[in-house]
């Protein structure tokens, strides 16, 4: 209804007219038409290259997660919730999402990178040339009307400094604590005017940041008591037992008994306990208890924290080459040129030692294993417990095999990564883009804009995983790079087929020693030798398992059960690992025409109009090439889906099996990510648009746009009205409305999976989690209103702004939560579920794989989801609004000039409505504002954003000081709040004169941490900053 109104109203007002009377006519973000930021009829707020040098030259990151209307962005590490997003700095104003706010490099399109992250395609900041910048604008409501799809809840343009003439040079050196590196930052900027009056700009820059280990920091090192889900998998080495009990009803689901490794402490894991007595209790379908299983207190789970081995802070270097031309042709033709060329490089991206099998029942080891062996004469309480019926035994001897939560290697670290024991990938960015445009006259009253904008980003990253078929090969002896058999099948109990290579011999003889060249995989705590974990003190007070150690959060000591004769040597684990590595390229090419002129005189002045065409050309292509291998493939490319489908070697090679593995279930041959897939996608979008600048009265303009967008499938046609009314010189009132509009993207609506990771809390782990495109997606559509008040109260220092703002989706583009799927399995899967319930269960319990048979069948406990298939969809229905305030002061004071403010947002609502799926309903309605938002579609919402500033600047000395707030919030898994979080940033500035200057900045003076979440990291990255208080001394040399 809303966008009817909104056409109507502009179509009825086609055959008025408009134009701002503005004191300076230059063109700013939001329209076509020519107005200045602070009397504009639309929401902007502007950040000059003075305000941010004034704050000690901020690089991107720290500017906008300062900006109080954005919120859940990506810029530090953060791998546990914006996969494959490392290196890259993005903006996500009014938290609707990355992928929906625009971003514009002196007013035309910039692409995206060529890889999917979690948070979606966005543009990556960090390529951005900040020395270059004159300012950046910051449009805070939608714009699909002015700049087409995609700016939904707003534009972000970065502009150049077009006419600096002379030599600007910044160094700054970075110090925070307990980085690896220090950092620095270097730009250089030249510009002059050439003979021909053309004005030159060529700018270079360059920021490196430290590597800052979660190993270094107290508040990522929290003991499983302080935070169970602060990176703890219970699916560790050393590993635990699992056996399924029986207690004598078939109607109900048999209780598990976890046996930790009896070492698991020593060895610098966490033994958790699983009750106080050291028993198991089994009880029947009534609840009642039935009997007890004593497990001579080995009834634990070996945990080990992963997140021990991730970073805060990756190292990272980024680079930036600006140039430009700016001159006329005759003086009647103005002309642009301009290429750029950016790089990111993240080379030493730290994360766990290695990954666990989805399948939760994929580990099982033989009794005879020799470090099994060694460790029963170890602990011979432990060998004589397994011995019990309850454990698969006969009371003499133990089980033939035995089930395990485990995984490669853990608490020992990666002999093989870096010196903290984090296997170590690299993430890698370049982007080139060159653009020109012309301006001038047509004919008398008609002005003409054309331009052609060309921009290419290529990423490249690796990535590394276990092959099933090897994990379950080493498990049983048949390991290692000389090894002469593969495995070609795999029982329901989990015991290989072992068949030699040569095509000949046959199968093994599992009971017969191994052949020559063939290794176990040990994942005893025997086969540790020091831990990389830290020291919590935790012991079994059952059987005396303590760790190591003397100081609490340093590393453990050397584990005294270690034997050097079943280690793992480092050359076994590096074949274990295979290496894949993805090359991306996405390019974007915009081609615009606009024409503009006058349509005579209004009461208010004279009246405007324009009217364009654009083309956009978007295209992706990935693929995955071949990198040196194994000996048995000395080049692979065995991350490659469409090649590597299925779990075993040996049916891939088969063309028929391969194909029915691509038809049911792509799973791959690694144990814990998935495939992955070439692809080559290209997206057309056609554009018309109309713009009309109305100045009605003396002290009423409206501005009024169309804009029609046609993706060949699906169109749009998206109006806007802005209206600005000052009734006293003091007052102005400010009143936007417009319909936005987004179309699926290539990854949205492509038929293969992209994979990421994910914590589900129904296993206590880090599961794969799929996302499918959706070749029936509808566009989203979204009505946006914006109501405001200027003032400056009647006098000349003062200035202020009070926004109004709502948002209202329909259709919006989501990719279903997997914690609300997980969360309906479970649901259905209790003792006694109600209808509605077991609704939800059928409706999605084919996208949620486990069991022991890795189906999807809906026939396996919920804790034993080893994978989950979630799906690009039209989400429900979406509404957020809230307030904008903007406060300044300013007036000589002494010899300077005196300046004080603030900036705040607040979001009043921002709901989401029940989701449903083939008419059942998988998820109720909620709320993000005020939220952590682990478990919905929405990013982490504070519900207030604040900064209050004050700066002092004279000829030589510049002070400036800012307050920077952001409220707590609440974890609907917790009744623990994220508690406010005020840091305090400081800088100051001398100037010997008008070339040289020196500054002096402390970000975060009280050196506040950031605030403690139930969250892998133990504080939220997309929110806070985790590094604490640091200090950047920066030289400027200024010529001009």
């Amino acid at each position: 209804m809303y966008k009817k109104i909104l056409l109507a109203g502009v179509l009825l007002s086609l055959f008025s007219s408009l134009s701002f009377a503005q004191d300076e006519q230059v063109k700013v973000i939001g329209s076509l038409i020519k107005g200045t930021p602070i009397n504009s009829g639309s929401p902007i707020s502007t950040f000059s290259a003075e305000e941010i040098g004034a704050q000690g030259n901020l690089n991107i990151v720290e500017l906008i997660k300062m900006v109080p209307g954005s919120s859940g962005m990506d810029g530090e590490a953060n791998q546990f919730g914006s996969n494959s997003a490392e290196g890259i700095a993005n903006v996500n104003l009014r938290g609707l999402g990355t992928n929906r706010t625009l971003v514009l490099v002196n007013g035309r399109r910039q692409v995206t990178v060529p890889i999917a992250t979690g948070a979606g395609r966005s543009v990556n900041l960090h390529d951005l040339p900040m020395s270059a910048l004159s300012r950046i604008e910051i449009l805070k409501e939608g714009a699909a009307a002015t700049y087409g799809s995609d700016a939904i809840a707003g534009v972000v343009n970065f502009i150049t400094d077009s006419n600096f003439e002379g030599l600007r040079v910044n160094i700054a050196g970075k110090g925070i604590a307990n980085t690896e590196q220090d950092g620095n930052e270097f730009s250089i900027t030249y510009g002059t005017a050439l003979d021909d009056g053309t004005n030159f700009l060529l700018s270079l820059g360059s920021q490196k940041k430290g590597e800052l280990r979660a190993a270094n920091t107290d508040y990522v090192r929290r003991s499983f008591t302080e935070n169970g889900v602060g990176g703890w998998s219970s699916f560790g080495n050393p590993g635990t037992f699992v056996f399924k009990l029986d207690d004598g009803n078939a109607n109900t689901e048999a209780p598990t008994a976890y046996l930790g490794d009896p070492g698991c402490n020593a060895a610098g894991g966490y033994a958790q306990m699983l009750s106080a007595d050291g028993k198991i209790d089994h009880k029947d379908a009534q609840g009642n208890v039935t009997s007890e299983t004593n497990t001579n207190g080995y009834h634990t789970l070996c945990r080990y924290q992963y997140a021990y081995f991730d970073n805060v802070q990756e190292e990272q270097t980024n680079s930036q080459l600006w140039m430009e031309f700016n001159g006329d042709v005759n003086g009647e033709h103005d002309f642009h040129v301009e290429f750029s060329y950016g790089k990111t490089n993240v080379p030493n991206y730290a994360t766990s030692p290695s990954y666990p099998p989805n399948n939760p029942t994929a580990t099982v080891v033989p009794n005879s294993h020799p470090a099994l062996q060694a460790l029963y004469l170890q602990h011979p309480n432990f060998a004589n417990t397994l011995k019990g019926t309850a454990f698969g035994g006969d009371g003499s001897t133990q089980s033939a095999a035995h089930a395990m939560f485990a995984r490669p290697f853990a608490v020992a670290g990666n002999p093989n990564g870096n010196s903290n024991g984090s296997e170590i990938e690299f993430r890698k960015y370049d982007v080139v883009r060159f653009g020109f445009d012309f301006e001038g006259s047509l004919a008398d009253g008609i002005d003409y804009r054309t331009g052609l904008t060309y921009s290419q980003s290529e990423g490249d990253y690796t990535f590394s995983d276990t092959q099933q078929n090897k994990y379950n090969a080493s498990l049983w002896g048949f390991g290692g790079p000389n090894c002469p058999y593969e495995m070609t099948a795999l029982s329901a109990t989990g015991e290989p087929t072992m068949t030699h290579t040569d095509g000949v011999t046959g199968n093994a003889n599992l009971a017969a020693a191994r052949p020559t060249g063939c290794s176990y995989l040990n994942i005893f705590s025997n086969s540790v030798q020091h831990g990389n974990q830290a020291y919590h003190a935790q012991e079994n007070p059952f059987t005396g398992d303590a760790q190591i150690g003397s100081t609490l959060k340093d590393r453990v000591g050397v584990n005294p059960n270690y034997q050097a004769a079943h280690a793992n040597s480092p050359e076994f684990l590096r074949w274990l690992v295979d290496r894949g590595q993805i090359e991306a390229k996405s390019s974007l090419m915009t081609v615009d025409f606009t024409m503009q002129g006058s349509m005579g005189a209004l009461a208010g002045g004279d009246a405007a109009w324009a009217f364009g065409y654009e083309r956009r050309e978007y295209n992706l292509e990935q693929s995955l090439p071949a990198i040196a291998g194994t000996p048995l493939s000395p080049t692979h490319d065995i991350f490659d889906g469409d090649k590597h489908p299925c779990l075993l070697p040996k049916d891939n090679r088969d063309a028929a099996a391969r194909a029915t593995c691509l038809a049911t279930n792509p799973a791959g041959l690694f144990m814990f990510l998935a495939p992955n897939y070439g692809r080559d996608q290209s997206q057309e979008v056609d554009s018309l648009f109309a713009e009309f600048a109305l100045p009605i009265l003396d002290n009423f303009d409206m501005q009024l746009a169309l804009r029609y967008e046609d993706y060949g499938n699906v169109d749009s046609v998206d109006p806007k009205v802005v209206m600005r009314w000052t009734p006293i010189d003091a007052l102005t009132f400010r009143f936007t409305g417009q319909t936005t509009f987004r179309a699926p993207n290539p990854d949205e609506i492509w038929d293969k999976r992209s994979t990421s990771l994910a914590y589900v809390a129904q296993t206590g782990a880090f599961k794969a989690i799929d996302a499918v495109g959706n070749a029936a997606l509808d566009p989203e559509e979204a009505t946006t209103f914006n109501f405001g008040v200027i003032t400056d109260f009647g006098t000349d220092n003062w200035t202020a702004t009070v926004d109004y703002y709502k948002f209202e989706f329909d259709n919006p583009i989501i990719t279903e939560s997997y914690a609300q799927i997980a969360a309906a399995y479970a649901a259905g899967k209790g003792a006694s579920p109600t209808a509605a319930q077991t609704a939800a269960f059928d409706a999605i319990k084919g996208q949620v794989r486990g069991g022991p048979n890795y189906v999807t069948d809906g026939t396996f406990a919920a804790s034993e989801i080893a994978r989950i298939t979630t799906q690009y969809v039209n989400g429900p229905k979406t509404e957020t609004d809230g307030v904008d305030l903007f406060v300044k002061w300013e007036d000589d004071y002494a010899e300077g000039t005196l300046s004080a403010g603030m900036e705040a947002a607040y979001v009043i609502d921002y709901s989401v409505a029940a989701y449903s799926k083939g008419g059942a309903q998988i998820a109720g309605a909620y709320e993000c504002a005020g939220y952590f938002n682990i478990n919905n579609t929405c990013r982490s919402m504070p519900d207030l954003k604040s900064k209050a500033f004050v700066n002092y600047v004279t000829d030589q000395h510049n002070f400036y000081g800012a307050i920077n707030h952001i409220s707590s919030y609440e974890d609907r898994r917790s009744s623990v709040e994220i508690t406010p979080h005020t840091t305090v940033d400081a800088t100051y500035t001398y100037s010997w004169d008008d070339e040289f200057s020196m500054s002096f900045s402390a970000y975060n003076l009280t050196d506040e941490l950031p605030p403690f979440t139930l969250w892998e990291m133990s504080y939220d990255p997309n929110t806070h900053s985790p590094l604490g208080r640091y200090f950047k001394v920066g030289f400027t040399y200024n010529m001009q």
